[in-house]
């Protein structure tokens, strides 16, 4: 009996937690589509920034991006600006 009801009670909380992820998804779209239209009305082009995804997927890969030499220091030479410019001619 008490393996019945462990087995139940588990059926109900993966049904519950498939609709609260698939309401969630649905929210998520709604509002894209949203936001889609409300920018088209607008006069605005929407604007997919997916380059997160990209660098997901190199980092998964193991494709971390290369550290890029600090290159040559290059010191600079102090002059003096005077406060007033000379009259020009």
């Amino acid at each position: 009996m008490s393996a019945l009801f462990t087995f139940i009670t588990r059926v109900i909380f993966t049904l519950a937690t498939v609709v609260l992820v698939l309401a969630l998804m649905g929210v998520a779209v709604v509002t894209m589509i949203g936001l889609l239209i409300w920018s088209l009305l607008r006069g605005r082009k929407p604007v997919f920034d997916t380059s997160g995804f990209a660098r997901a997927r190199s980092f998964r890969a193991g494709q971390r991006a290369p550290a890029k030499p600090a290159g040559e220091v290059i010191d600079v030479e102090v002059r003096e600006v005077a406060d007033k410019l000379p009259p020009q001619a």
